[in-house]
C-alpha cells in the first residue's frame, strides 16, 4: 500500500508562536508565525518523517491545530473539479 507522504509538501499548524531556535528540531521546513499560530511548511520524504514532526509537537507540549497535504497534485485535482463546466 502507498504511504500517500511520499514526496509530498505538508503544513503542520501549531498554537503558538516559536521563536527561531526551534528551527533546528523541524529541519527542512520552513517556519512562518503567523497570528498566534506557527505554520511548518516543506517537504516531506516519506509517512515515517510525519510522524517524526507530529511526535516533535507533542513532545514540546504545542497543540497541533492543522496537518494539511499542500502538494501540486491535491491542487491540480482542486482545479480540476472547478473547470468540469467546460
Amino acid at each position: 500500500m502507498e504511504s500517500g507522504a511520499r514526496g509530498a509538501t505538508y503544513q503542520l499548524v501549531v498554537r503558538g508562536e516559536l521563536d527561531d531556535r526551534f528551527a533546528y528540531l523541524f529541519d527542512g521546513l520552513e517556519m512562518e508565525r503567523i497570528t498566534g499560530t506557527t505554520v511548518l511548511r516543506g517537504e516531506v520524504v516519506d509517512q515515517a518523517q510525519l510522524h517524526g514532526f507530529i511526535e516533535r509537537i507533542e513532545d514540546l507540549g504545542l497543540e497541533l491545530l492543522r496537518v494539511e497535504q499542500t502538494d501540486r497534485a491535491a491542487s491540480a485535482s482542486t482545479s480540476e473539479r472547478g473547470h468540469s463546466g467546460r
